[in-house]
């Protein structure tokens, strides 16, 4: 009975420590529009124009990357259930986000062009198992939707 109330109070605890992550995100997410919009409005092109627009569009993808980490963690305690399709489409984002990066800092450090070349690939890798893996999950979760009960997910390995 004792180890039941640990346990009760140890889930309390980690469950408004995940509550207190949420709201940072959110307050992350808010600075982060903040400097979108500063960017936007006071930019320099002395760098060059198409440096200044992949700052934005960079920005822009992380504050999709936080938001869509805020959303899973909200879900999660909505639906008490842990889905990982968030994760893969965040990792999605931070990979199409890095080859964006790389793709204008490859035109301004040539010397680093292979070195460059063999991250884009890993990337384009990573890219095709995230799809992948965001189809795959879709197709199960509506093969096996009679099996998803609320509250629990029993899942079905077929031959």
């Amino acid at each position: 009975m004792h180890i039941k109330v640990s346990f009760e109070k140890l889930f309390n605890i980690s469950e408004n420590i995940i509550y207190i992550i949420a709201v940072l995100l959110f307050i992350t997410s808010i600075f982060l529009v903040y400097d979108i919009v500063h960017a936007f409005l006071i930019h320099d092109y002395a760098d060059g124009f198409i440096r200044w627009i992949v700052e934005i569009i960079d920005k822009i993808l992380l504050m999709l990357m936080v938001i869509e980490i805020f959303y899973t963690v909200h879900a999660s305690f909505k639906e008490q259930v842990l889905s990982p399709e968030p994760f893969l489409i965040v990792g999605l984002i931070a990979a199409i986000r890095r080859i964006l990066v790389i793709s204008v800092e490859s035109a301004y450090m040539p010397e680093k062009f292979s070195n460059y070349m063999i991250e884009i690939s890993i990337l384009g890798g990573l890219i095709f198992l995230f799809i992948i893996s965001l189809i795959l999950f879709r197709k199960f979760l509506i093969t096996h939707s009679k099996s998803i009960k609320q509250g629990e997910m029993v899942w079905i390995l077929q031959h």
